[in-house]
């Protein structure tokens, strides 16, 4: 090869391998990602950076610049203003409601919904997941080993049957305190006080309390999560 083509060979070589890369890439520094004012911003703690390359998230979802993404390759979905996509899998609603951005079967309000690709739609047959879990609309279960019961509002499965812990929320909006429980929003009145699955109270003047006695003031607009109840693994 001739130097002058060996030259430009090279860097034409070191130009390409150089280029940064368009694909996603995963960032464990980055706890979410959320639209504010039009913009996606990418979440690390309390602060907010402008994101500024795909990224990648557990559960194989892929979160585009434009505020775009998608979850194992399925439909691509727009952020909305306010919405938040976490790394953890879960999606958070401005006004507090939260739910897997996967696939998943649900029990909500006493109905059973299946959720794919963020489009909700009743159970209208029984379900038999691939571990033999068996799910009938009315919320009637039977296990994979066999024993039965009734769905409580708030149990969520992934589509392979594997039961997805639950979350609740409490938020603080427009002055008002949401709960978010067992997968129902729930408006409290300023001299209420809910109990959560830890054994957290919840005041409606946005004071939440641990068993421990320590407190939180709830910030507008600060949502704080909570482990949901364990109905079974």
């Amino acid at each position: 090869m001739k130097r002058s083509a060996c030259v430009l060979f090279c860097a034409l070589f070191l130009a390409f391998v150089c280029v940064p890369s368009l694909q996603a890439q995963p960032d464990n520094s980055v706890d979410g990602v959320t639209v504010k004012d039009g913009k996606v911003y990418c979440m690390r703690g309390d602060q907010l950076e402008l994101l500024t390359e795909n990224l990648e998230f557990p559960f194989n979802v892929k979160v585009d610049t434009n505020g775009t993404f998608e979850v194992a390759g399925g439909k691509e979905r727009q952020l909305g203003e306010g919405q938040v996509i976490r790394r953890d899998g879960w999606l958070l609603n401005p006004a507090g409601s939260i739910q897997p951005v996967f696939d998943h079967v649900a029990m909500k309000e006493g109905r059973v919904i299946v959720v794919r690709d963020g489009q909700a739609g009743p159970l209208t047959k029984p379900m038999i997941f691939p571990n033999n879990l068996n799910v009938a609309p009315d919320g009637s279960c039977v296990y994979p080993d066999g024993t039965s019961s009734r769905l409580m509002d708030g149990q969520l499965f992934r589509l392979d049957g594997t039961v997805i812990p639950g979350k609740d929320t409490v938020t603080l909006k427009n002055g008002r305190v949401v709960v978010q429980k067992q997968g129902t929003l729930i408006s409290l009145l300023p001299i209420q006080i809910m109990g959560m699955a830890d054994g957290t109270r919840v005041r409606g003047d946005g004071l939440i309390q641990k068993q421990d006695g320590t407190t939180t003031q709830l910030r507008e607009g600060q949502t704080i999560l909570f482990e949901g109840v364990i109905v079974r693994r």
